[in-house]
């Protein structure tokens, strides 16, 4: 046997890889040293890109033109492109020389890490540019603290300069305040400045002498869980179900959700799409019944935080009031960070009906403890966020035979749904044959939070528009807004936080209503709704009409409430044509006169896109008027000469209309040296627009620069409300005109701020959205102050814009009703 020497060193493999590793580095740097253009070739590729940058200035800038006499006019807008190319290039190269030292401070790992932290802010949920923003300063503070400790325990810090060392100690010091002062922003509710504060005078309105419907009821209250028995993550919905259900199989309306992400999900619940369990948690009065059943769903939370114990202060309340109250599981329709479902709000929709048919077996069947005690004539749906939308295509596919993306797949529903509750829906996340969800002949109600940071546009309203009445019974439909509400505070789970954590640490929360104070509006709402709705207490019926009639059950808040009834005719909701001299009802005519706004257009949110609802938007005046002009601004409507016979007007007749204050001032003046220099710049601006490309709209600057932030906000405080009259004229010349504050006022424009950022309209839009108050005046209001005007003989609307200088404000939906109850 050979012995080893051991003074040779071993073959190791390992040893050889650095050895392999550097000899491929050099080889690179050799290979990248040779494919190095010379010196004068880089000198000549700067020239060309420099000569292009001088031919688009010259090229270009003679086509703006700042107003300089004669030849300076074209020099001049040359100049001015080559100052902004040359300040373009010195941004470009401090922005480089900071690229350069950045990886010499840091070093390539720590390079590394900063972009890493700024993904991971990106996948946390955070808007890109708040996330690259973040990511850098943050980054870059914690490279410097580190730096700055590092240089502080190092040995030879003590015998280095004082510059160095008070530089060393602003390293660590300034990134260390940054630190501190972060958390403490962070952990900070937020501001309450931007709040509008309500400047109307009270109307009176007469007490309705009824009890709260946010209050318990009589019944004692019962509670039970029913499912399939199988479920692996709650108890309540594995062995402590007390009815068991069948699984439904949801694969229709979840398709092309497919990968390891929905194996991850099949792991998680313990089942797949095949078999989705039946689900929920009831609340049901003692006795023989029967009684109305209520379903509600909640919509997309993190599917490990179940959503559905979140309405419990709801189920307790409306079974003491004598209603079956269930809340449907449909956690697993959820998502979580690594495995969300993609275009299922369909599914949401079928598994509500899917639980309808339950609920239609055990009625029926008489060894249930629910036999005949179920009232299948008289359902409510609710829904919240997803789940709001869902309950509308419940609604929908209730009357439908077939499902319309897929008619392999039958339905056999047909339940008799009387109500559905929308709570700050979705709209659009799913459209049946691709056209948006039809709902008719139910009685409907949407409410919606302008403080609501998750589904922050009243997108209810889409829905709301598309209800339609058409079987010749009395519906109603509804809308209430609440300025200092939110998303998740309906439910007890989601709280104030709509985003979560860590996200919604940027959000604004102290602007809030509380929790309990929140829930008090759906208590209220929801309860009345559903007596008036199900139990035919028709005395709710007012507080739908008009929001005041229940202020003393709610909390001090801004309201804005609509209201429509099967008993509308149309007059003119500003959809039919293109004409605004034209009404919807035919023979009509509209006219202005001193006007400076007139138009019809399609609402917007504050984004995301308009609310497809047209309106009149109309102004007077001028934007520094103080004083009210001679000529006054009227918006006049001519009813058409057949319309009294074929809808006679009766004494309990209500004119309607819906009214909101514009975000806008009326135009400036146009004077003829603004004129003159507006036509020159038109003139030089045609020629570089291709022939027959339209030009920019007038306006459409200043429409694009509304709600940009706290400047309106601060505007806002001294700003007075709306206030106009209404003039109505009967055929034969006799008028009688009434300021409408006398029956309501025109609610202020109300500013909201989601978040505690500075400016936060990429994220959420404008700090307003145009949201309408219905407006109820009884003619025999007019009637009783000039007792020579006939309603029945009315001939024309005019809105006279008497009571201030200026203003523009928001029309629709005109017309008549008569209320029923």
């Amino acid at each position: 046997m050979v012995e080893s020497n051991p003074n040779t060193q071993q073959y190791s493999p390992n040893k050889k890889i650095p050895n392999l590793w550097r000899k491929f580095r050099r080889w690179l740097s050799r290979l990248w040293d040779k494919m190095q253009p010379r010196a004068q070739v880089r000198k000549g590729a700067a020239i060309g890109i420099i000569v292009a940058v001088v031919i688009l200035a010259v090229g270009f800038g003679i086509f703006i033109t700042p107003g300089f006499p004669g030849i300076l006019d074209i020099l001049g807008g040359v100049v001015i492109l080559l100052i902004i190319a040359g300040l373009i290039w010195l941004a470009v190269a401090i922005l480089l020389k900071l690229l350069s030292i950045f990886p010499r401070f840091i070093g390539p790992i720590g390079l590394i890490a900063l972009l890493v932290f700024i993904c991971v802010l990106m996948q946390l949920g955070f808007p890109t540019q708040f996330a690259l923003l973040l990511g850098l300063v943050l980054g870059l503070a914690q490279a410097f603290l580190g730096g700055g400790i590092a240089a502080l325990f190092d040995k030879e810090f003590k015998f280095a300069t004082w510059q160095k060392k008070v530089f060393v100690g602003m390293a660590v010091g300034i990134p260390l305040a940054l630190n501190i002062l972060l958390v403490v922003w962070m952990v900070d509710k937020g501001s309450e400045n931007h709040l509008v504060v309500l400047k109307e005078t009270p109307v009176a309105v007469k007490p309705l002498g009824i009890a709260n419907p946010g209050l318990p009821g009589s019944h004692e209250i019962l509670t039970l869980t029913y499912g399939s028995g199988t479920d692996k993550r709650r108890r309540e919905f594995n062995e402590e179900v007390t009815l068991k259900t069948e699984t439904v199989d949801a694969t229709p309306f979840v398709k092309g959700n497919k990968g390891w992400r929905m194996k991850l999900r099949e792991w998680y619940w313990g089942f797949g799409f095949e078999e989705f369990p039946v689900n929920g948690r009831v609340w049901y009065p003692e006795g023989e019944g029967p009684f109305p059943l209520v379903l509600i769903v909640h919509g997309n939370h993190k599917m490990q935080e179940f959503s559905d114990p979140g309405y419990s202060y709801l189920g307790e309340l409306m079974a003491s009031r004598g209603f079956i109250f269930v809340s449907v599981d449909e956690n697993f329709f959820n998502g979580t960070f690594m495995a969300g479902l993609n275009g299922e709000n369909d599914g949401r929709g079928w598994m509500l009906l899917e639980h309808l048919k339950v609920w239609r077996e055990w009625n029926q069947a008489e060894d249930n403890l629910f036999y005949n005690k179920v009232d299948m004539d008289n359902i409510g749906l609710i829904g919240h966020s997803r789940g709001g939308e869902a309950a509308a295509i419940a609604g929908s596919f209730n009357r439908l035979s077939h499902y319309p993306d897929d008619a392999t797949v039958a339905f056999d529903f047909d339940f008799d749904i009387k109500a559905i509750i929308s709570i700050a829906p979705s709209d659009g996340q799913y459209k049946p044959a691709g056209k948006p969800t039809p709902l008719e002949n139910v009685n409907y109600l949407v409410f919606q939070g302008a403080h609501d940071s998750d589904v922050s546009v009243f997108m209810g309203e889409r829905q709301y528009n598309r209800v339609k009445f058409t079987d010749g019974n009395y519906w109603i439909k509804s809308t209430l807004y609440s300025y200092r509400s939110n998303h998740g505070q309906f439910n007890t789970v989601w709280g104030d936080n709509d985003w979560g954590l860590p996200m919604g640490l940027i959000l604004n929360r102290k602007t809030l209503l509380r929790g309990d104070e929140q829930r008090k509006i759906s208590k209220v709402y929801i309860s009345a709704f559903l007596e008036y709705a199900l139990h035919g207490e028709n005395e709710y019926l007012p507080i739908f009409r008009d929001y005041r009639y229940a202020r003393d059950w709610l909390p001090e808040d801004i309201y804005i409430n609509r209201l429509e009834d099967s008993n509308f005719i149309t007059v003119s909701d500003f959809d039919e044509d293109v004409d605004v001299t034209t009404t919807t009802i035919q023979g009509g005519r509209i006219s202005g006169e001193n006007l400076t706004v007139w138009r019809e257009e399609d609402l917007e949110f504050r984004r995301w896109g308009t609310k497809q609802n047209n309106a009149a938007v109309v102004g007077w005046g001028e934007p520094e008027a103080e004083e009210l002009s001679e000529k006054v601004g009227v918006y006049s409507i001519l009813l058409p000469q057949n319309f009294r016979s074929e809808n006679p007007i009766a004494d309990d007749t209500l004119l309607v209309f819906t009214m909101a204050e514009a975000d806008e001032k009326p135009p400036e003046p146009e004077d003829e040296e603004k004129d003159k220099k507006k036509g020159n710049a038109g003139e030089k601006q045609e020629k570089i627009l291709d022939d027959g490309e339209e030009m920019p709209k007038k306006g459409s600057e200043d429409k694009a620069k509304k709600g940009k932030g706290s400047d309106k906000a601060k505007e806002d405080k001294d700003r007075e409300p709306v206030r106009l009259s209404i003039e109505l004229v009967g055929i034969d010349g006799t008028s009688v005109k009434l300021p409408l504050e006398r029956f309501m006022a025109v609610p202020p424009i109300m500013r909201t701020k989601f978040s505690k950022l500075k400016s936060e309209g990429t994220i959420w839009g404008k700090d307003y959205e145009a949201t309408i108050q219905t407006f109820e005046l009884p003619l025999t209001a007019f009637a009783k102050e000039n007792p020579d005007f006939d309603p029945s003989r009315l001939k024309e609307i005019r809105f006279v814009f008497d009571l201030m200088p200026k203003g523009v404000v928001i029309l629709d939906n005109l017309g008549f009703t008569r209320p029923r109850f």
